[in-house]
């Protein structure tokens, strides 16, 4: 009896990390399997730095990857005009753990490639993100209310189907 109590401590010792960890970001694209988003893909080569100033004036630096550049790097074709023209009618899902989503049109973030207002982080310039704000956290410059935490899924939908017809 005193080897299953031993060994059950020893299990749950072993799991308790794993639980307290939070659970992953999912991308969601369309005709792709779900996948993770892992905080290290936010913090590899090309991050930013995001300055978010709260209401004291106080600064936190934050380091992420704009959320147009991972829709990117996980398979969205934009450069083309084509492309552009299927995903007009795309928007894009950012839901937290607390079920609180926002929307952003694919559009409106391609309309500021060159200075990027949606980003995805992962850390902070003082180490991990906080548990209620981790693993990964949305900032939007300019519009707080979209700016959420502990985002739980980011999907791409498109409204619409732009694909052109084929002709008879």
């Amino acid at each position: 009896m005193r080897h299953r109590l031993g060994l059950a401590a020893v299990l749950l010792c072993l799991a308790l990390p794993a639980l307290a960890a939070s659970p992953a970001t999912i991308l969601r694209l369309p005709g792709s399997p779900e996948r993770p988003i892992a905080p290290e893909s936010l913090l590899a080569a090309g991050r930013t730095d995001v300055r978010l100033e709260d209401a004291q004036g106080n600064v936190t630096v934050y380091h992420g990857l704009p959320l147009l550049d991972v829709l990117e790097k996980n398979g969205v074709d934009t450069r083309t005009m084509p492309s552009q023209r299927k995903l007009a009618p795309s928007v894009v899902l950012a839901t937290a753990r607390d079920g609180y989503t926002v929307v952003f049109s694919v559009g409106e973030l391609l309309m500021h490639r060159a200075d990027p207002r949606v980003f995805l982080v992962a850390e902070t310039a003082a180490g991990p993100l906080p548990e209620n704000e981790a693993p990964v956290r949305l900032i939007v410059y300019g519009d707080r209310a979209r700016s959420s935490y502990a985002l739980a899924s980011v999907e791409l939908k498109a409204l619409a189907d732009n694909t052109p017809a084929r002709k008879p």
